[in-house]
């Protein structure tokens, strides 16, 4: 069964138009065209790789003595075993891992600057202190990365002693016994030595990475959003998510939007318009604008987990009269509802703001500030959310435009 776009219980605030339009893109946008960042895979793909490089089993490495099995009788499955546990040691005695985890955090460190000038050409203007940190992060990488490579040079070198030490026993047809228990502790303590040099400085590294990866999908969502936003409006967050729209047992898929002035929701979701045999046969892709709340009008924000062992987030919002709904469940996708309660709770104080990189437009800030509060056609008093960028407002009383 075909799913229809679905509509809110209410009909949306209204906007500075009247209607949905889709500008270009929000004031804080309207830049020069962003640098290229470089190339760098995503914080997840990192860790996966870092983890794949501490796990993957032992390689040989050319250029390190190899106990031949054929120096022992295949009777002695004694030495071959030692000399199996002495082949598998070989690249980590060349401390292969650490060499490769140095050269990624490089890379990764070298991208940062590109890649977080980008967020800010597409119109990013929130966490200001990401600039400092990436310097930050350079600089201690640079005083940190020839201290390591020292400390490398120095475990090498007694490693390999140890290991041609070993090595002419087994090539002898003798048992290594101790020494070769002790060169495969030592390789481990060396090992486990030199991750903790730069364990804590990766882990910062990725960690900003993911905040960019996180920026940079805010964006492209926003870029590719349905709806407009208000001028001088800019996004801050947003997520995959799922509205439990009321009456609708599988809810809206779609992206969560938090910008500096409003909560959004948008349906973004391919439905089934066609089964054969209940097999999805055609789909049909329904992208549109279900509701908008000024955060001014959210009452609370509530994380929460839920579901099979409590592992589904949740935010449930309760907002005020003037908001398209009381209250609203939503199911986010990739982020806890704490922190989007976090999210909201920092705009909805002012806090956020404190981290823009580019100051609000006095003009659109003065004019809210001078909103008639009076209707100038019935004299009702305005009750509705005011926000920057609104050029005119709809009487929710009489009807008449009013301008601001």
């Amino acid at each position: 069964m075909q799913k229809k776009p679905n509509q809110p219980a209410r009909p949306p605030m209204q906007k500075a138009s009247g209607t949905i339009s889709k500008p270009a893109a929000p004031a804080q946008m309207q830049r020069a065209p962003a640098p290229p960042p470089k190339p760098m895979i995503t914080a997840v793909e990192r860790q996966q790789l870092k983890e794949q490089r501490r796990t993957a089993p032992p390689t040989l490495m050319k250029g390190m003595p190899v106990a031949p099995v054929s120096a022992a009788p295949a009777a002695n499955e004694a030495l071959q075993a030692e000399t199996g546990r002495f082949n598998a040691l070989q690249g980590q005695i060349m401390l292969t891992s650490i060499n490769d985890d140095l050269e990624d955090i490089e890379g990764a460190i070298n991208a940062l600057p590109a890649n977080v000038e980008n967020l800010r050409a597409r119109g990013y203007v929130f966490k200001n202190y990401l600039e400092k940190k990436v310097e930050t992060l350079a600089t201690q990488w640079r005083d940190l990365r020839p201290r390591v490579q020292s400390a490398i040079r120095t475990q090498s070198q007694s490693l390999q002693t140890d290991a041609t030490s070993v090595q002419n026993t087994l090539n002898r047809g003798a048992l290594a016994g101790a020494a070769l228990t002790s060169l495969e502790s030592k390789v481990s303590a060396a090992t486990r030595n030199l991750q903790g040099m730069y364990d804590t400085l990766d882990d910062n590294v990725n960690q900003t990475q993911q905040q960019v990866d996180d920026i940079s999908w805010t964006l492209q969502q926003a870029e590719q959003a349905s709806f407009g936003f208000l001028a001088t409006e800019a996004p801050v967050e947003a997520v995959p998510a799922n509205w439990k729209k009321p009456d609708d047992k599988d809810g809206v898929d779609g992206v969560l939007f938090l910008t500096d002035q409003r909560l959004i929701f948008e349906q973004k979701e391919e439905v089934a318009t066609k089964k054969v045999l209940f097999i999805t046969t055609e789909k049909q892709k329904l992208q549109s604008l279900q509701w908008e709340v000024p955060v001014a009008q959210i009452e609370q924000a509530a994380g929460s987990k839920k579901g099979l062992m409590g592992k589904d987030d949740y935010l449930t919002l309760t907002c005020g009269s003037a908001a398209p709904f009381r209250t609203a469940e939503i199911h986010l996708k990739g982020e806890t509802g704490e922190a989007w309660q976090g999210f909201v709770g920092r705009v909805k104080s002012g806090e956020v703001a404190k981290e823009r990189t580019v100051p609000i437009d006095a003009k659109a800030a003065e004019a809210v500030a001078n909103a008639p509060k009076k209707c100038p056609t019935c004299g009702a008093t305005i009750t509705q959310t005011i926000l920057r960028g609104q050029a005119e407002i709809t009487c929710e009383f009489c009807g008449s435009k009013i301008r601001l």
